[in-house]
């Protein structure tokens, strides 16, 4: 599937385009299978990694090449790891959950209004 956004797609084609899916459901199992006592540490490794990985796997796997759409998804995966488990910012105990879901409902409901190709 191509994953860019144009300008003649729809809203909902644009949401889905910008969220990377497949990186936040990697993180999910990821962090599904560390033990309790080892979370803190591993949620910021994994996210760190998994973001780094965000753009490259967009750019390789599926065609994206928009500097400004790459880096959303980069943003966007931290958004809903944040709203998932507190992903990065879990380390330092910064992990609020009404944040967290209201930062994540407005990212994904503002950033294809902002986000313009080209």
């Amino acid at each position: 599937m191509a994953r860019e956004i144009n300008n003649v797609q729809p809203y909902q084609n644009k949401v889905v385009k910008l969220i990377p899916t497949e990186i936040v459901g990697a993180y999910m199992v990821l962090t599904g299978m560390i033990p309790p006592s080892y979370t803190k540490l591993w949620y910021f490794i994994i996210s760190i990694i998994l973001f780094i990985l965000t753009p490259l796997y967009l750019r390789k796997f599926t065609g994206v090449k928009h500097k400004i759409q790459l880096i959303a998804a980069s943003l966007s995966f931290l958004i809903w790891t944040y709203s998932i488990n507190g992903g990065l910012v879990n380390y330092w105990d910064l992990y609020n959950a009404p944040v967290a879901s209201i930062i994540m409902v407005l990212w994904t409901l503002l950033i294809p209004l902002v986000i313009k190709p080209n």
